[in-house]
């Protein structure tokens, strides 16, 4: 119902038809007064129409972010497993950056899945970067390398239980902040068939960016095939070569595999 909504400022119309999942670039507001922000729908006529109001005072030379999150109408929508509220608010947060402080990419995250209990996201074989972040959290400034990295999302209790994971190709913002937040519902069926859950990033500029889903399993390869002609076998996937010369009685660590797509494994003479 909120998928695309008028906002207004002290009764005129900053945002005409803003859409869900996106963003402004940083943009100059008046500071050290009151601030009356109207969420109405995107059809409104005038501020007369406003949904909710949000009353704020911002801080001279203070850089902030809002974040329009939440539910309309809670008691359509799935509960919170903490207990949080997941009434339509702003999610309000000032010392924002611009741009990174060094070389690196700076970022804060934001859980803004509501029916999403409290995470963790880790990237994958290097380090956690959100610890127990429940719904409405917004965590201090992480500072990672320009890379590309696959992000696990897991319960805050158990990083063995991955619930979902994305590719984060922060390869070409290096110098650049975002402003990394999970979004829908993990469970669209018992939320009015809502948008699923995904991680997006917002740039400064006020570009949104999809991280893209991505699907891995998990596999060990063990050679027990005892003739001897197959001693020693190579092991193609999908025509690349996996294994070479992979011996009789020896096994590899379990590793990442693509998942949801065929995979065809060649076996061939060592």
């Amino acid at each position: 119902a909120a998928a695309n909504v008028d906002v207004y400022v002290n009764g005129s119309l900053l945002l005409d038809n803003f859409a869900f999942r996106t963003a402004t670039p940083y943009i100059d507001v008046p500071a050290g007064v009151e601030l009356n922000i109207g969420v109405a729908p995107g059809t409104s006529t005038s501020v007369n129409d406003t949904l909710k109001n949000f009353q704020v005072t911002l801080t001279n030379g203070q850089t902030y972010v809002a974040i329009a999150n939440g539910v309309l109408n809670p008691s359509n929508f799935a509960t919170n497993p903490d207990g949080r509220s997941t009434a339509f608010t702003l999610f309000l947060q000032d010392n924002m950056r611009e741009a990174a402080t060094t070389g690196d990419v700076d970022f804060r995250a934001v859980h803004g899945a509501s029916d999403a209990p409290t995470v963790d996201i880790l990237a994958r074989n290097v380090a956690t970067l959100v610890d127990n972040a429940a719904y409405g959290d917004i965590t201090g400034y992480l500072t990672v390398p320009a890379a590309s990295y696959t992000l696990d999302v897991t319960p805050g209790n158990d990083n063995t239980a991955i619930v979902a994971s994305f590719t984060a190709d922060l390869s070409t913002l290096g110098g650049g902040a975002a402003v990394v937040f999970a979004s829908g519902f993990l469970d669209p069926s018992m939320n009015q068939n809502g948008a699923a859950f995904g991680l997006w990033a917002a740039l400064p500029n006020g570009t949104v960016v999809e991280f893209p889903a991505t699907s891995t399993a998990r596999l060990q390869v063990i050679h027990n095939a005892a003739d001897p002609a197959a001693a020693n076998v190579d092991v193609y996937v999908n025509g690349s070569l996996l294994l070479d010369n992979f011996a009789f009685r020896t096994a590899t660590p379990y590793i990442d595999v693509p998942a949801g797509v065929e995979l065809n494994i060649g076996v061939a003479p060592g």
